[in-house]
């Protein structure tokens, strides 16, 4: 199974990766992470976030981007544009 490593912006290296079954699933993760800690910052009245989470493989090829902005409310994300 291959490994992807979920690198959070600005703020931190994923050091070990996780093994996943695709990049879909990997997204996935991803995006599961990515609303989990929009909802601590926003909880803790954070300003400097991260923007975006980088999936890449083991090689630290860039398969994917995760925009935190695209996980917001519909209604949020329109607004922000």
């Amino acid at each position: 199974m291959p490994r992807y490593f979920l690198h959070i912006d600005n703020l931190g290296i994923d050091p070990e990766g996780t093994e996943l079954p695709d990049l879909e699933v990997a997204r996935h993760e991803a995006m599961l992470a990515g609303r989990e800690m929009l909802a601590e910052w926003i909880r803790h009245g954070r300003e400097d976030v991260a923007t975006r989470i980088i999936i890449t493989d083991v090689h630290s090829k860039v398969l994917a981007v995760v925009r935190m902005r695209d996980l917001l409310p519909r209604a949020l994300r329109d607004k922000a544009e």
